[in-house]
């Protein structure tokens, strides 16, 4: 147990078929008749990011918490997996464990990047979603914020191909990327390059026509969202459009002050009165 501790997209390559046959490895926690949470973790974590939220809302709901491939204990493919394979594997996740009905999602970081290709292409999954501190649309704002992205980015991608080599060294080189970027501790300890692949897909498909189509574009939400985020922080991770989406989504948006990136660890007490706040009233859904 861990508590207390606008546009469908086609996948037809025959290269992927396997591994969209294959869920998500997932656990549950909470109250087993309660309505169903999905919760995606991002970079660099795993399912248990997500155990005070469990605390919380396990006397309610039923949670189901994914671990991505590649993350965790789990090696799962060198190279991981593009967004269209992970897509549709969640996808595939969320029927198994809801097989009745849409499903409510938790999300942060990639997870919620993930969440939003996910609420795209398969909307009848999801019935609503709070997704934390990474918007459906980034615009950045200035050179100085663009050179920030690239520059905790760009060696995380160099960091996972050196991974592939010599993983020691990878391993080595995202914990110091990740201390510069705050990392919490606990995450520090077990970080390993090979979680770093989604940054190498973005970036591909950012340079090259051809895979661009595999991004998320256009995005907006047909569920209400919640959207929480940290306000210290060197940069935000949405813009001032994503907020207005938010709003017209049904939703909302809250800034939390004094918290960062992983807010659902140094800010729980808010982040598990918002979520509570946001699902409580929808068993009927």
């Amino acid at each position: 147990r861990l508590c207390s501790g606008g546009r469908r997209i086609s996948f037809t390559s025959d290269r992927l078929l396997s591994d969209r046959m294959k869920t998500i490895t997932h656990i549950v926690e909470g109250h087993p008749e309660g309505p169903t949470l999905v919760f995606i973790h991002g970079w660099p974590d795993d399912a248990s990011l997500w155990r005070k939220q469990v605390d919380a809302l396990g006397d309610r709901f039923r949670c189901v918490l994914l671990t991505l491939p590649n993350y965790g204990e789990t090696h799962e493919k060198a190279g991981g997996h593009d967004f269209p394979e992970l897509v549709e594997r969640i996808a595939l996740t969320v029927r198994k464990v809801s097989p009745d009905g849409p499903v409510r999602l938790v999300t942060h970081d990639w997870g919620a990047y993930l969440g939003y290709l996910l609420e795209q292409s398969h909307p009848e999954l999801i019935d609503r979603m709070a997704a934390l501190d990474i918007g459906g649309h980034l615009q950045p704002a200035d050179l100085k914020t663009r050179l920030m992205i690239i520059g905790y980015q760009w060696p995380l991608i160099l960091s996972w191909w050196v991974g592939g080599v010599l993983p020691p060294l990878g391993k080595a080189m995202t914990r110091a990327v990740a201390k510069t970027v705050r990392v919490p501790r606990r995450q520090l300890q077990t970080i390993h390059s090979r979680y770093n692949y989604l940054y190498f897909y973005l970036w591909r498909a950012m340079v090259l026509p051809w895979h661009r189509k595999k991004l998320l574009a256009n995005y907006q939400p047909r569920c209400p969202v919640l959207y929480l985020y940290g306000e210290r922080k060197p940069l935000m991770f949405h813009s001032d459009k994503w907020l207005r989406l938010v709003d017209e989504s049904g939703g909302r948006s809250r800034g939390i002050d004094g918290a960062g990136h992983w807010l659902m660890e140094s800010h729980s007490d808010t982040v598990n009165q918002e979520l509570l706040d946001w699902f409580d009233g929808q068993d009927h859904a």
